[in-house]
């Protein structure tokens, strides 16, 4: 079991996680912490508790310092914490349950065509029906007034019910499935790599074998350090630097731009995967990059893809499918011993030192999924289309973690949005006004899918080792805690300030998506799109051969989770640094063999745990200074 002074801890710093991610990112618009599966913030805080508690007090008084096991459950807690503060769920879902009502105007006509069949109880209005509480949270209070807390007290109690179903659901379906990729599958989890050697150098920071001994460890961590920090000096003179972590250059015109994007921590992150994955991540990028180019071209792209998703979009669908299935099938053994497990049908101590039982795991998912399907039905959407949505939204996050896991990838979209997938299996004449506009709302939470519970809790399982039983409810403690921090300072920092001068894109372009999707979808009224269709069964052919080929033929050389990526437009920015990342670890290990791994291999670390450090130290700056806009770290 976790010690109490570890979670006590973990508490705390999920507390902390969950004010500083939205004031940082929202407000002072600073280095994206939080914002993707890079876990940087996490990180951060982890790096300064061992260097409080291991480094200084520890020289003073040894019962001071955390052993591994306590600074990996404090860690694995604020992973999933971190998940959730800002794109992985608060920033997106605070201001669009607000936005339909604020936003309204003469042009859009949501006030006539969308306020009728929203769920009321969903939207932080006034006990009378009005909106003054939301009028006031976009344009700020005047001094003196006081913050209107009670219209959003209902709401994000409604829609904590259904969040902590989904998030307690993901993290019971990681626990069952954390010994299949972690202890049989052996997947890298690059991310975690990073904060892993932290806690492992926790027992004996300076012992022959740890990190900190590591000269290439403290090279790469402070020229990256220094680079990052160069910009948030020249932020504060006025100056612009070309000394930067990241660098863009932009090759063509549209559709034709191919962007030579460098970022460090990419690079740094995917060197710790195999050379197959990182190849075929590339390779996979830079071929859907000339499907999308082509398509544009000859005017070959669909005309609805805002309400139904592109044709890249439902081939990375019907792969996904495919890959979820072929996952879980080859998966059976442990499932079938995972059940005889927790039915008490032999091998009763399988689940040994797991985050929960196996019993306790199973249970939770099909409870947690009986009580989101009878959410649906309570908001409108109805049970039929509320289990479907579940389960399509629980198999992009499972593809997801998966791929994060593997490729190490920090930044990630979904292979297709379930809003648009929904719309284009079934139609969208399918739905009424109010299950569109149900399905619009929950755009607030599922919308980029930046970050997510399930990848945090895996890789808080991958961190932990074997020091896991009780770990999950630590870690849904944390969670909590960090939702309704995250929530109270997100609405905070509106009344305070007016949430209009929030982040530009937070609040001033996304807010708009969920409620003109709803709308255009309304007006679509179309029925379900067969060449979708058609493409999403290209896609799951195509992952079919993949995964047969991979299982078949050992000198394959792509791998099938390289076309789950395959409509992602943010791995599109980002594939020249994994194809140099992949180079270099090629030519490193042909031409210096594995001696030269192990040194190449620290020195990434340092070069992702530098940029992290430089990002949290002028996040704190800032935070003292209370300038806005000094983003050191961003991918």
């Amino acid at each position: 079991m976790p010690s109490l002074r570890s979670v006590a801890l973990g508490c705390i710093m999920c507390a902390i996680i969950g004010v500083s991610g939205p004031y940082w990112t929202i407000y002072l618009q600073s280095s994206r912490l939080y914002a993707d599966y890079h876990t940087a913030g996490a990180t951060f805080f982890l790096f300064v508790l061992f260097l409080l508690f291991n480094v200084v007090l520890g020289l003073f008084w040894k019962q001071l310092a955390l052993r591994t096991d306590e600074l990996m459950v404090t860690g694995a807690m604020m992973l999933v914490g971190g998940s959730i503060v800002t794109s992985g769920l608060v920033a997106y879902f605070i201001p669009s349950i607000s936005s339909v009502y604020n936003l309204a105007n003469a042009t859009n006509n949501w006030r006539g065509e969308l306020w009728p069949v929203m769920p009321r109880m969903l939207a932080p209005l006034d006990p009378d029906g009005g909106i003054l509480a939301i009028t006031r949270y976009w344009m700020g209070l005047r001094a003196g007034q006081p913050i209107p807390w009670q219209p959003w007290v209902r709401p994000l109690a409604v829609w904590g019910v259904f969040l902590m179903s989904m998030f307690a659901c993901m993290m019971a379906i990681m626990t069952i499935m954390r010994k299949q990729w972690v202890d049989y599958e052996h997947l890298s989890f690059p991310i975690a790599q990073v904060p892993a050697e932290l806690c492992v150098a926790a027992g004996s920071p300076w012992h022959r074998a740890s990190i900190f001994r590591s000269k290439a460890f403290w090279i790469a961590l402070g020229l990256t350090f220094l680079l990052a920090s160069f910009g948030g000096v020249s932020y504060y003179l006025g100056r612009p630097t070309f000394f930067r972590s990241r660098h863009w250059v932009e090759l063509a015109e549209e559709p034709w731009r191919y962007p030579l994007y460098f970022d460090v921590v990419v690079v740094g992150l995917v060197f710790l995967i195999p050379n197959r994955i990182a190849f075929t991540v590339w390779f996979v990028a830079f071929l859907s990059w000339l499907a999308k180019a082509f398509m544009t071209s000859y005017n070959l792209a669909f005309q609805d893809e805002w309400v139904m998703g592109g044709a890249m979009d439902h081939l990375a669908a019907g792969a996904m499918i495919v890959f979820v299935v072929s996952s879980l099938w080859l998966s059976r053994d442990h499932l079938r011993r995972a059940l005889r497990c927790a039915f008490g049908r032999g091998e009763t101590d399988y689940d040994s030192g797991e985050p929960s039982s196996y019993r306790t795991a199973f249970i939770l998912i099909l409870l947690t999924c009986l009580v989101m399907v009878g959410w649906f039905s309570r908001v409108g959407l109805g049970p039929f289309y509320g289990l479907v949505l579940v389960l399509l939204t629980l198999a992009i996050y499972y593809t997801m973690a998966r791929v994060v896991a593997q490729c190490g990838l920090p930044m990630l979209s979904p292979p297709v949005y379930p809003h648009q997938f929904m719309a284009s299996t079934f139609g969208s004449g399918s739905f009424s006004s109010s299950q569109v506009t149900v399905l619009g709302s929950h755009m607030g939470w599922h919308f980029d899918m930046r970050n997510s519970v399930m990848s945090g809790s895996g890789h808080g399982m991958y961190l932990s080792r074997r020091r896991r039983s009780g770990l999950f409810w630590a870690m849904l403690l944390g969670l909590v805690i960090s939702y309704v921090a995250a929530c109270v300072c997100a609405v905070w920092i509106g009344y305070a300030h007016g949430a209009t001068n929030m982040d530009p894109w937070f609040y001033g372009n996304f807010p708009r998506l969920p409620w003109e999707w709803s709308k255009a979808a309304i007006t679509h009224h179309g029925g379900p799109s067969g060449v979708r269709l058609v493409w999403g069964g290209v896609g799951a052919l195509i992952m079919a051969a993949l995964v047969v080929a991979q299982r078949t033929y050992f000198w394959w050389p792509l791998h099938p989770v390289g076309l789950l990526i395959c409509s992602s437009h943010m791995v599109y920015f980002f594939s020249f640094s994994v194809f140099l990342a992949w180079l270099v670890k090629v030519l490193l290990v042909t031409f210096g063999g594995p001696a030269m791994f192990r040194p190449a291999r620290r020195f990434c670390i340092g070069m992702v745990m530098g940029n992290f450090l430089a990002g949290g130290v002028w996040a704190i700056i800032d935070t003292c200074t209370g300038s806005v806009g000094d983003a050191v770290f961003y991918i």
